[in-house]
C-alpha cells in the first residue's frame, strides 16, 4: 500500500509538472534579444552585489538603450534565452508621467516601493545602503545636467504576491543597484537587482476575486495552491532583473519603461518556470504600474507620504485593531464572490492565531495598500483616502 501511495504521488507530481511547464502559444513567436542588448544586460548585472567596485560605463549599454527606445512591432515577444538554466522575458510600456513624479512615487524613501506595484509585491524594505551614501537618497534631487552618472548600491528584502499559476509567494533578499545618468536630452534611471540567496520556502497565497483589485490573502502555510501540489516545498532559487526608466527630454510628460527578468524557481532543484510564466507576471506588473501612475485619483506625493508616516506611527495594539476591521471587510468581499467567503478564503483566515501572528511589517504593508486602494476606488477598501479602515467587530465565522 505504501508503495502504491508513493507511486500515485509521483504520478500526480509528474502530471502537475507537465501542466505547469507547458509553454504557451507565445513561445513559438518569441525572439531572442539582439546581441548588443544581451551584452548591455551583462554589463549592468555585473554592477550588482556587495562590495561591488565595477564602474558603470554608459557606452557599453548604448545598444540596449537604442533597443529600449526603438518602437517595436505589435505582438513582438522577446527573451534572453535560457542560459545557465534561467527562464527569461522582456516587456516595455509607455507611461504618461514625468520622471520626477515616477521617482517620487516608486523610489521614495518615505513610501514603500510596492505602492506602484501592488499586484507584484506584498512588501518591500530597504535594509542597507552601501558607502559612500549614508542612506537611500531622494533620487529626483540627484540629476545634474552634464554631470557624471550617479550609482547607488544597497540591499532590500521583498515578498511577492501570490503567483498567477501556483498561488505561491516568496520572501527573499535582493542586492540592488540604482543608476542615474543623462544622455543628450534624455534622463534615465536604471534599477538592477540580483537575488542574494535562495528564497524562503514558498507559501500558499490566494487571489481573492479579481486580480486587478489587488486583494490577496497570505496563509503562511508552506506549499502551493494547486490541486496535487499542496505538499510541494518550492523555492525561488535565483533571479535577476533590470528596469529602465527613460524620458524623451527633460520636459517630457511620457516615460518609456522597460523590464528584463530572469528567474529560476521550482522544487527538487528543478526549474519549473517557463518564459511565458515570466511574461504574464510582467504584464500583470505593467498593467498595474501604468494604472496607478496615470490615475487621476492618485493622491499627491505629500499626502501619501503623510499616510505612510501615520501608519508607521501606529502602536501594535492599534495595528491589530485595524486588522479586525480589515478582516471584516475581506470576509464581506469574499461573501460577494461566487461560492461565498468559505470557498475563497482558507482555514487560516478564520483562525484567531493567524491574525495574532501577523508581524508589524505585514500589518503596516496591508494598511498602506488598503489606503492606496481607497484612493483609487478598489475593493474591499470602501473609504477613499483613509489611512486606516474603520473599526468594527470580528467577521462572522459561518461560510
Amino acid at each position: 500500500m505504501r508503495k502504491f501511495a508513493d507511486s500515485l504521488r509521483a504520478l500526480v507530481f509528474i502530471s502537475a509538472c507537465i501542466a505547469l511547464s507547458a509553454g504557451g502559444s507565445r513561445a513559438a513567436d518569441e525572439k531572442i534579444l539582439p546581441a548588443e542588448v544581451l551584452s548591455g544586460t551583462e554589463h549592468l548585472l555585473s554592477l550588482v552585489g556587495s562590495a561591488n567596485g565595477v564602474k558603470f560605463q554608459p557606452e557599453r549599454i548604448a545598444g540596449l538603450m537604442d533597443f529600449v527606445i526603438r518602437n517595436k512591432k505589435d505582438g513582438e515577444i522577446f527573451s534572453a534565452g535560457s542560459a545557465n538554466g534561467f527562464s527569461s522575458s522582456y516587456i516595455e510600456l509607455d507611461v504618461r508621467t514625468r520622471l520626477v513624479d515616477l521617482l517620487k512615487y516608486s523610489f521614495n524613501p518615505a513610501i514603500p516601493w510596492f505602492v506602484t506595484s501592488p499586484s507584484s509585491l506584498r512588501s518591500t524594505s530597504w535594509k542597507q545602503t552601501d558607502k559612500p551614501w549614508p542612506e537611500l537618497p531622494r533620487l529626483w534631487e540627484l540629476f545634474d545636467a552634464g554631470g557624471s552618472p550617479v550609482v547607488i548600491r544597497g540591499m532590500e528584502t521583498v515578498e511577492n504576491t501570490p503567483d498567477l499559476h501556483t498561488g505561491g509567494y516568496y520572501r527573499y533578499d535582493l542586492h540592488r543597484t540604482l543608476i542615474l545618468f543623462t544622455s543628450g536630452p534624455r534622463r534615465t534611471v536604471i534599477s538592477i537587482s540580483k537575488q542574494a540567496d535562495v528564497s524562503d520556502v514558498g507559501r500558499k497565497g490566494y487571489i481573492v476575486g479579481n486580480d486587478q483589485d489587488w486583494t490577496y490573502f497570505y496563509s503562511g502555510e508552506p506549499g502551493l495552491n494547486v490541486t496535487g501540489l499542496g505538499w510541494v516545498k518550492s523555492y525561488m532559487y535565483d533571479s535577476a532583473g533590470i528596469s529602465v526608466y527613460t524620458e524623451a527630454g527633460q520636459d517630457a510628460t511620457a516615460m518609456r519603461v522597460a523590464n528584463f527578468k530572469w528567474l529560476r524557481a521550482g522544487w527538487s532543484n528543478i526549474n519549473m518556470v517557463q518564459n511565458d510564466h515570466i511574461y504574464q507576471g510582467m504584464v500583470r506588473f505593467a498593467r498595474t504600474f501604468k494604472e496607478i501612475l496615470e490615475s487621476p485619483r492618485l493622491p499627491a506625493v505629500k499626502t501619501l507620504e503623510g499616510d505612510c508616516l501615520k501608519i508607521a506611527a501606529l502602536s501594535d495594539a492599534a495595528l491589530r485593531d485595524q486588522m479586525k476591521s480589515y478582516r471584516r471587510l475581506l470576509a464581506a468581499h469574499g461573501e460577494k464572490l461566487d461560492g461565498g467567503a468559505r470557498k475563497h478564503l482558507p482555514d487560516a483566515f478564520w483562525s484567531e492565531s493567524y491574525w495574532e501572528g501577523l508581524s508589524r511589517q505585514d500589518m503596516q504593508s496591508l494598511l498602506v495598500l488598503e489606503t492606496l486602494k481607497g484612493y483609487l476606488g478598489k475593493s474591499p477598501a470602501e473609504r477613499q483616502g483613509s489611512a486606516a479602515a474603520p473599526s468594527s467587530q470580528a467577521p462572522p465565522q459561518g461560510g
